[in-house]
């Protein structure tokens, strides 16, 4: 059926609200290297997107194992602020693999108050292939969900 095959995964891409809040946490919460930042052409981004007046910044970071590509758009005017939640068609997250989850949670909970937390503590999975995993979820100040996971033979 296929007459191509995937190579690599390249990123992982999201739009935020803010990237002069976004990067910064990325880099010192949890230590992402920033690559870049930098305007796009209108009309490239334009193109790229199918929306007429696609103003962006984008940053690239770089994490153990993960490019990540934080964009902000400034145009078009009446863009909507979609903040869909884990259940709802169209949401995504990024999900990390920290060695101390509680240590995490407690540094993003000092970086930034508004950041929030879908529960109020770690789940221990206890049945699948994630099996003894504590995970939790976060949500950014502009509706970005990040998941934390401590795989049990870590330091907890």
């Amino acid at each position: 059926m296929r007459n191509f095959s995937v190579v690599n995964a390249v990123h992982m891409g999201m739009v935020v609200g803010d990237l002069e809040w976004t990067v910064p946490f990325f880099r010192d919460v949890f230590g992402f290297e920033l690559i870049d930042t930098s305007p796009r052409e209108v009309e490239r981004q334009s193109f790229i997107t199918g929306i007429q007046g696609a103003q962006a910044v984008i940053s690239y970071m770089q994490a153990p194992g993960l490019l990540l590509e934080i964009v902000q758009y400034s145009g078009p005017a009446g863009r909507v602020h979609h903040r869909p939640e884990m259940v709802e068609v169209g949401h995504y997250h990024v999900c990390l693999l920290v060695d101390d989850i509680d240590a995490a949670i407690e540094t993003c909970k000092r970086y930034d108050e508004r950041i929030s937390f879908l529960s109020p503590s770690p789940m221990e999975v206890d049945s699948g292939p994630n099996t003894g995993n504590r995970v939790i979820v976060m949500r950014l100040p502009d509706g970005v969900m990040l998941e934390l996971i401590c795989h049990p033979k870590m330091k907890v």
